[in-house]
């Protein structure tokens, strides 16, 4: 049986390619991928980096599980990649990570949000990178 960590990150992936409209379920991964490795646009990857746990006593324990998500996005020679990494990481958190505490209360979330946002700014065109910087606290299985 997968952890809760594990079934956490797995839910987050699937919001993002089921809220998503413009997102393919193959692009949207739990592992770090680098713009060469990506053929298919736009592609949403995370790495999830190590939690921090608080321990409240009398059985209860929550851990705050910080997450790197970064979207890639390609506009040809529109030149408006900017604006289409924005809506990317404008989507996800609007569509997935304000509602993800809520829509998972069975994993035990407590609480999901940016923590930051932000673009290359044209710096990649004709690519463009959403980077947002997700934290999800949920409460830990305790199992006697």
């Amino acid at each position: 049986m997968a952890t809760r960590r594990t079934q956490i990150v797995e839910a987050l992936v699937s919001d993002i390619h089921t809220n998503i409209a413009r997102m393919l379920p193959g692009n949207v991964t739990r592992q770090m991928v680098f713009l060469n490795e990506v053929n298919d646009f736009p592609f949403v990857c995370m790495l999830v980096e190590p939690e921090t746990r608080f321990h409240y006593g009398a059985g209860r324990k929550l851990a705050t599980l910080a997450l790197s998500l970064r979207g890639y996005v390609f506009d040809g020679d529109s030149g408006e990649n900017i604006d289409l990494a924005e809506d990317l990481g404008m989507d996800i958190d609007s569509l997935v990570i304000d509602t993800f505490a809520e829509a998972h209360r069975d994993l035990g979330v407590e609480f999901a949000g940016t923590q930051s946002f932000r673009t290359d700014e044209g710096l990649m065109s004709p690519y463009g990178i959403a980077d947002l910087t997700i934290t999800i606290t949920y409460e830990v299985e305790i199992f006697d």
